[in-house]
């Protein structure tokens, strides 16, 4: 086979992966910055260090990899969105869990930036990148088991054995007896609540230290919302007496000061509403039970529309950055 020999302009995919990890990247930096300024045991902070490590470094790779490909650097965050002096917003507890979720928010960005990327020191970079969140993903992990701090999803312990399915009742929820919920369908309402119960957190959090009227009610709304989903979700599993994550509104601080601005924290949480759309639709594509997929629907909905008010609210404030994008060809037109 032919070798490529020839580095080519990075294609408008590779851009849109190199962008949105710049951004995501420059944010994780200011939260870790502020955790690593206040955190006190030593067996969390040592990933958190490793976390913001992570984060730099990657910053310094985009960078060059924007420079040498003439495109301009994004601004992201930077040092005047975080105030590392302030109070701590979360106790130790909730930061070793938001970096366990993030990390999974980013082998799972990592992985489908990969799947169109095509140059090959950007393919190499992701499977590093990738490699270096799982890392991440491990340790947040061992220390949140080792320390009792998070539980696992529920165990099955009843006698399983092969079968198939014979009944179109198998895929109904609607009416009568339901059957119970499968171990595919589990998995993806545990991972939701969990990442449900970290935005709730964040929101509780951040709408003590918002500075602006209109972020705090957004903050109040979205924890609503959220609240809202993890009842639903929860009720998925209490049906078949199926144990729920913990909840972590009491690690919460009561600092009113403000840690990040209010820039930082709205396009943190618009993001995260974001992404759990895609998380919804994967566990909905999963489920076998129609009950299930259309409480799913509906999550997709709500959470949509939350996220494009968030969306609306940064563009009024001027916070939202935009990626690059192609060339007007109809405006340019105008200009000869």
């Amino acid at each position: 086979m032919d070798q490529v020999n020839h580095q080519t302009k990075l294609t408008a995919s590779e851009l849109a992966n190199l962008w949105s990890q710049f951004t995501n990247d420059s944010l994780s930096r200011c939260i870790f910055l502020c955790f690593l300024n206040h955190v006190k045991d030593e067996e969390i902070k040592d990933v958190i260090q490793y976390a913001l490590e992570l984060a730099e470094t990657h910053l310094k790779k985009d960078k060059q990899f924007f420079l040498d490909d003439n495109y301009p650097i994004p601004k992201g965050f930077t040092d005047a969105d975080v105030t590392v002096e302030a109070p701590p917003l979360f106790t130790d507890i909730f930061m070793i869990l938001y970096v366990q979720i993030m990390a999974v928010h980013g082998m799972t960005r990592y992985a489908g930036a990969l799947g169109n990327t095509m140059r090959e020191d950007q393919r190499k970079y992701l499977i590093e990148c990738n490699s270096e969140t799982m890392v991440l993903y491990d340790r947040a992990t061992h220390v949140l088991l080792t320390k009792g701090i998070i539980n696992k999803p529920p165990v099955l312990n009843n006698h399983q054995q092969v079968e198939f399915v014979t009944k179109q009742s198998f895929l109904s929820g609607w009416f009568g007896k339901r059957r119970p919920i499968n171990a595919v369908e589990i998995s993806g309402v545990f991972l939701n609540l969990q990442k449900t119960t970290t935005k709730i957190v964040l929101e509780l959090g951040f709408s003590q230290t918002a500075q602006s009227y209109e972020v705090r009610d957004y903050f109040e709304r979205a924890r609503q919302v959220c609240q809202r989903h993890f009842e639903i979700l929860s009720s998925m599993l209490k049906e078949d007496n199926l144990h729920l994550p913990r909840t972590f509104g009491s690690e919460v601080t009561d600092a009113t000061e403000p840690c990040f601005s209010d820039k930082l924290m709205l396009n943190h949480i618009v993001t995260l509403l974001s992404a759990a759309i895609g998380y919804y639709g994967e566990a909905m594509a999963l489920c076998q039970r129609r009950d299930i997929s259309a409480a799913y629907a509906r999550m997709i909905t709500e959470i949509g529309i939350l996220s494009e008010d968030g969306a609306n609210l940064l563009i009024e404030k001027g916070w939202l950055e935009q990626p690059p994008t192609a060339a007007d060809h109809e405006e340019l037109s105008k200009h000869k």
